[in-house]
């Protein structure tokens, strides 16, 4: 009797048994945009594939703004500048579509036309840090030093993983001669990105451009320190500095485990009898 009493107590009746409020419908604006933003692109791929299999009314306008801007993640700059320019001459006010068109335009080579759809997206959006990058680029391209510094300052301080933004710094520092400030801000981009080879490059051409040796990192393999060993070499070579040039050639063929083609071919312009 007492374990009836028991059960009766814990195990509902089939009459009491309540049905699940339904789970609320996925927001897949909000999602897909995190998912760009975070660069996390087969993620935001799948997302907006099931978001159009599920496209609501007034889904139309947001799913094309993400399509532009997955076409931009996917380095796809021709299809991205068409399809954020139609949003933009439909009228369409946003700050995410000003930035993917000045971004993708740059891209293109297209610095001029790339300023004022950059220009209005951090008006809008003070917030975004590409944009301001971009802009920086973009003033850069115009030799408006100070513009692009200013712009590369703002977004440095609007996120966490500032590399990128460092780079493009430094690469302005040397377009404008100044390669051993450009070192400093290398050697912070390093700190930050220690395994980019594009920023290991960089680094190493400002320093070889402001006078100073480049070193070698213990990650470094015998033939990434000879690629490098290679690059110094060439970037002295451009610079006139040709005993400096030989020597980091030299030392690329000597110090690589296997065979660096660059490094033999600039020697063998170095030692070809002049005409």
């Amino acid at each position: 009797m007492i374990w009836a009493l028991l059960l009766s107590a814990v195990v509902p009746s089939a009459g009491a048994v309540h049905a699940l409020p339904p789970s609320p419908p996925l927001d897949y604006a909000r999602l897909v945009d995190e998912a760009i933003d975070g660069g996390r692109v087969i993620q935001a791929d799948v997302m907006l594939t099931q978001w159009r299999a599920h496209a609501q009314d007034g889904d139309l306008q947001p799913i094309e703004i993400a399509t532009a801007r997955m076409a931009l993640e996917k380095r796809r700059d021709e299809e991205a500048v068409a399809r954020f320019t139609t949003l933009v001459q439909g009228g369409l006010k946003d700050c995410r579509v000003d930035e993917g068109q000045g971004m993708a335009l740059l891209r293109l080579g297209r610095s001029k036309e790339a300023l004022e759809p950059l220009r209005r997206a951090v008006g809008a959006c003070a917030d975004r840090w590409r944009a301001w990058n971009a802009l920086g680029v973009a003033y850069d391209q115009a030799q408006s030093w100070a513009l692009s510094s200013a712009a590369y300052e703002r977004a440095f301080q609007l996120t966490d993983k500032p590399a990128q933004i460092l780079n493009n710094y430094g690469l302005s520092l040397l377009k404008q001669g100044k390669a051993d400030k450009a070192a400093v801000i290398f050697d912070k981009a390093r700190e930050q990105a220690p395994d980019d080879v594009r920023i290991v490059t960089n680094g190493d051409t400002a320093y070889v451009m402001s006078g100073q040796e480049i070193r070698r990192r213990a990650a470094d393999t015998a033939d990434e320190w000879g690629r490098r060993l290679s690059n110094a070499g060439q970037v002295a070579m451009r610079m006139g500095d040709l005993p400096r040039a030989q020597a980091y050639l030299s030392r690329a063929m000597t110090e690589a485990d296997g065979f660096v083609p660059e490094a033999a071919a600039a020697l063998a312009t170095m030692e070809a009898p002049r005409q």
